[in-house]
């Protein structure tokens, strides 16, 4: 009897074990759906922030419907007149984190007044994006805006500042020089914002930063807005913020969730082809393409062009013009590619950008993130492939260490030409900052050398030879690190010391141009050293004459042989001492060679400015 009962309680301990389950299931579903009702319920609506009611009609004609995590914990520190430091990731609506609360209760300025607000922004594009918006509420608002930014005549600027205006959009530059002139008067300001105040820092604008400041008024409301909060980055500017609300919506090298990251392997020689080949097979339209210098991003869109792309260049050697008008275009439709630079990385506030290309690593990590930040912006959904190359393996290991994630291979590379030797990527390699005294953390003893982190195959110095194409050091820093080839004047191991094979085609052309530096160094220190022989003896033809007609010290002119050296400190030696040295033996050979007009006196030939400053020709 009981062997019969058994197998039916199992059965209703397993339907019990079941409906048991299901139950927590249900009740997990019932939480996630409780705590989403909780989070949509905890973020704030516009309506709820205290913002007025004019600038509420704005924030519909912007398209707004409900405040971004920066915006909802921004807006009201600023309405209360508290100084403020904010980071948030791009995209996420910090322009209007400070223009709502600050238009919503800025009093107008009467007319040959003003500013009473301040925004002073690091690029062009930056300063006319947050004027479009600027525009957009005055209309609901009424508050006059100007905005000052190099590039632009100076005239209607000044006159816009003379009739007077409620808010002042500039870059830091033009500000400045505006103010040295007299042209711009800050005595009435009463908010001040720093936009993207990290990249002003970057780009060397602290001096400007702090005069500008000083021309404020001290009682002002000061608000910083960065992509970090790090005291790297905004440590020297702490200081202009009075017991400041911190906002802090995402930590340094955070990326928006929206973007999908990829890196394509490629070898130098088929780097430029690749780009054309890439966009037409992913397609072209609305992609930002982004390089590392001016040059370069002309060099880009000549090749497109050639391939039948549409695009245009944006970076500092372009006019305002050019930029607006390339700007423009990108955003009709017109223009399929933007070709930018890293100044730019920050400025270009387009939608609808479907991906964006690294052409190159950039060096700074952070610059990175602002880069495939143009993708993926309001919600939307992007993605960002970067090209690397052998040079490019530190850049790209500091940004994904930056990130705290590793950045996969793109999907398709098998489809694309990628050159005879692409780089091959350590699949195993670690995203994590390497401990102290491990390779590549950058950590050694004095007068020890870095050793090559595991995925760094090739061999580079720390700027690596594409540091060259900055203005750095040179290539010749990479090839150093290899062998130690690079000779100064044709001194030191030549380039058979070196393994070619471990080094790329740009570092072996180094190698090569420093040995004919070298080579030239050494004819051109043969013909000084004759020429200091010849000044000696006597034996130039000027410094004859000199000998006999005692026309006054110009022998210096015997070592003219001399100037035909690279190396100006020698030629110029050379020049000062055989001056000496020809003087001194035109008085010894039986005093003719005194100058006239006094013994002993050397003459000065008129209108010689080198005579006038030493008293001697």
């Amino acid at each position: 009897m009981t062997q019969s009962t058994t197998p039916a309680v199992d059965e209703r301990t397993a339907a019990t074990a079941t409906t048991h389950d299901e139950t927590v299931e249900q009740d997990a579903a019932t939480a996630t759906a409780n705590e989403a009702a909780d989070a949509a319920t905890d973020t704030p609506a516009f309506s709820d922030l205290g913002l007025s009611d004019a600038v509420l009609e704005a924030v519909r004609d912007l398209g707004y419907e409900t405040p971004s995590p920066v915006q909802a914990q921004a807006i009201p520190y600023a309405l209360e007149g508290r100084d403020l430091l904010a980071a948030a990731q791009t995209g996420t609506g910090k322009t209007a984190a400070f223009l709502l609360p600050t238009m919503s209760r800025l009093p107008r300025a009467p007319r040959h007044h003003g500013p009473l607000m301040l925004v002073v922004t690091p690029t062009r594009e930056l300063a006319q994006q947050i004027e479009d918006a600027c525009e957009t509420i005055a209309k609901r608002t009424h508050h006059r805006s100007v905005t000052v930014v190099g590039g632009l005549s100076y005239e209607p600027q000044k006159a816009a500042l003379h009739r007077g205006c409620d808010i002042l959009v500039a870059t830091p530059g033009r500000l400045v020089d505006l103010i040295e002139q007299g042209e711009a008067d800050l005595g009435e300001v009463q908010v001040l914002v720093l936009d993207e105040a990290d990249r002003m820092l970057d780009m060397g604008f602290l001096p400007a930063m702090r005069k500008i400041v000083r021309q404020t008024p001290a009682t002002r409301q000061t608000m910083l807005f960065s992509a970090t909060l790090d005291e790297g980055a905004i440590g020297g500017i702490r200081d202009l913020v009075s017991d400041p609300a911190v906002v802090e919506i995402a930590h340094k090298g955070t990326v928006a969730d929206t973007i999908d990251q990829f890196v394509l392997p490629v070898s130098l020689e088929a780097k430029n082809a690749l780009l054309a080949e890439v966009l037409k097979a992913e397609g072209p339209s609305h992609v930002i393409v982004f390089t590392r210098t001016k040059h370069r991003a002309d060099s880009c869109c000549r090749r497109l062009r050639r391939a039948g792309i549409s695009c245009a260049p944006i970076h500092g050697n372009r006019s305002q013009n050019q930029r607006e008008r390339a700007l423009a275009s990108f955003r009709d439709g017109k223009t399929d590619v933007l070709v930018a630079t890293d100044v730019l990385a920050r400025g270009i506030d387009v939608s609808d950008v479907r991906y964006v290309i690294n052409f190159d690593v950039p060096s700074d990590p952070e610059d990175y993130i602002h880069r495939i930040g143009r993708t993926g912006r309001a919600g939307e959904t992007g993605w960002a492939l970067t090209f690397v190359t052998c040079d490019d393996f530190g850049d790209l290991r500091d940004c994904e260490r930056l990130m705290g994630q590793v950045v996969p291979t793109f999907e398709r590379a098998g489809a694309f030409e990628l050159g005879s030797e692409p780089p091959e990527l350590d699949l195993n390699r670690s995203a994590e900052k390497p401990r102290r005294g491990e390779p590549g953390s950058g950590k050694r003893k004095r007068g020890g050398r870095r050793k090559k982190p595991a995925g760094e195959a090739a061999p580079r110095g720390r700027g690596g030879s594409a540091r060259s194409e900055r203005g750095g050091r040179g290539a010749g820093q990479g090839h150093k690190r290899a062998g130690q080839s690079a000779s100064r004047g044709g001194r030191g191991r030549t380039g058979e010391d070196v393994d070619v094979e471990l080094l790329s085609e740009k570092e072996r052309a180094a190698i090569e141009r420093s040995q004919g530096r070298g080579a030239q160094g050494a004819r051109g220190g043969r013909r000084n050293r004759g020429g200091e022989a010849a000044a000696r003896d006597g034996r130039t033809r000027q410094g004859g004459r000199e000998a006999q007609g005692g026309r006054g010290v110009r022998s210096d002119r015997g070592a003219q042989g001399g100037r035909g050296t690279r190396g100006a400190r020698d030629s110029q030696e050379s020049r000062s001492s055989q001056g000496r040295r020809g003087h001194q033996g035109a008085q010894g050979r039986g005093g003719s060679g005194a100058p006239r007009g006094g013994a002993g006196k050397p003459r000065r030939r008129p209108g010689d400015r080198q005579g006038r400053n030493r008293g001697i020709y």
